[in-house]
């Protein structure tokens, strides 16, 4: 089965599900803000209008409107008639807001008697023409807003022929939402804010481990080169074999799309994957002819010495059993236990590859080092019986590429 290919933050992620649920409660808390926010724009723009005719109402039921003439202390109406039979009277038009949300930018517009005069007025500005009043709240007097739940007391006194009994009003203006006066606003800010927290403080904890990972790194690589140069040191017709795998090892990784930390991890792996050879005897390891089948299977035996050796070094993941299975073959006629296709650890199918690379690529006691065209050629002829398809593939595409 193939490792996973992501980036180390998403894989963190991933595998962390406190942050996982944090990072769904996050996006979706931003989205329920954003869009109850543009909600809110687009309700707070909207004009609203409420009308009343010969005392029928009609348009937003949270808008009333009362006319009245106010009593004097004596009980009695504040009305009078002039010498010349004309009526004088002070008119009060209250304003009800019984909405959850203020009314603001209003235009209260009402019929008065074609002869009405205005003598005087407060709490609004006036324009009056036409046998119409329009009137609009001003800042001094606390007009301007009509607030939830309450109400705005305008007036005027006017004189007219006859004592006005109604009028008919035409009210428009709009309504503000406050988002932090609803509750699921409220809430969905609240999980916003102690998500990103959570995300914020985790993503810190991530850079510190990260950080004390890469200072650990470098203290397996040195150990690493200094076991690979030791491996190495043993075959003079071997020097940097060990090194070389593991560079080629991380090439191919990197050309199949795995992550930093497993190209890393290969890389150290490549370096160690023939470690058992320091327990090999020599005159067979720098043997210049072709190996007897005595010596042949004890060479053959170097893969499990080195699954030995690297039992109980986990500073790496799976490192012995690469080393352990660099020579099983895909189509099962390796060794040491003759594992098949993708049974093989990844990481041993691509170390394969780039340790039969180094082999063809270099002089050996036993022969010289092959021509590009003949290693091309021993990779496409071995796909699927000695090389995983898919890691041999990469390889040669490094090749054409030139980038080994």
């Amino acid at each position: 089965m193939k490792m996973h290919r992501k980036r180390p933050l998403l894989l963190f992620i991933s595998k962390n599900k406190f942050i996982s649920v944090a990072l769904v409660i996050f996006f979706v808390s931003l989205l329920f803000i954003c869009n109850k926010s543009v909600w809110i724009f687009i309700q707070n723009k909207k004009v609203v209008s409420y009308q009343k005719i010969e005392s029928v109402e009609s348009g937003d039921k949270n808008l009333h409107i009362q006319l009245e003439i106010p009593y004097k202390a004596d009980g009695s109406k504040n009305s009078w008639q002039e010498s010349d039979g004309s009526w004088g009277s002070q008119y009060d038009i209250i304003i009800y807001n019984e909405s959850d949300y203020e009314f603001l930018d209003w235009k209260l517009v009402m019929t008065v008697p074609p002869e009405g005069k205005i003598d005087s007025s407060w709490n609004a500005t006036y324009i009056h023409e036409n046998g119409t009043i329009s009137a609009t709240g001003i800042d001094p007097t606390f007009t301007k807003i009509v607030h939830r739940h309450n109400n705005v007391k305008i007036g005027y006194v006017l004189y007219t022929n006859e004592i006005m009994k109604d009028s008919n009003f035409y009210l428009t203006g709009r309504f503000i939402r406050n988002p932090l006066k609803s509750v699921s606003f409220l809430i969905a800010l609240t999980c916003f804010a102690v998500s990103a927290i959570v995300i914020l403080v985790s993503l810190f904890f991530y850079r510190m481990i990260r950080r004390q990972a890469a200072i650990d790194n470098e203290k397996i690589e040195g150990l690493l080169k200094l076991c690979a140069s030791f491996i190495d040191t043993r075959d003079e017709y071997t020097k940097m074999h060990s090194t070389h795998v593991g560079l080629y090892a991380k090439k191919i990784a990197e050309e199949m799309g795995y992550d930093e930390d497993f190209q890393r991890n290969i890389y150290y792996m490549g370096m160690m994957h023939d470690v058992g050879k320091v327990l090999m005897p020599k005159e067979i390891l720098c043997k210049a002819g072709k190996l007897t089948d005595e010596e042949w299977v004890e060479m053959r035996h170097h893969t499990t010495y080195g699954g030995e050796i690297l039992e109980s070094f986990n500073a790496v993941k799976g490192i012995r059993e690469a080393a352990l299975h660099h020579h099983e073959r895909y189509d099962g006629t390796g060794y040491p236990d003759g594992l098949k296709g993708e049974q093989i650890p990844i990481q041993s199918r691509i170390i394969a590859v780039a340790d039969a690379y180094d082999a063809m690529h270099t002089n050996r006691s036993y022969r010289d080092r092959l021509n590009d065209d003949v290693i091309v050629e021993e990779l496409e002829k071995n796909e699927g019986i000695q090389f995983d398809p898919e890691v041999a593939d990469a390889m040669l595409r490094l090749l054409k590429k030139h980038a080994l």
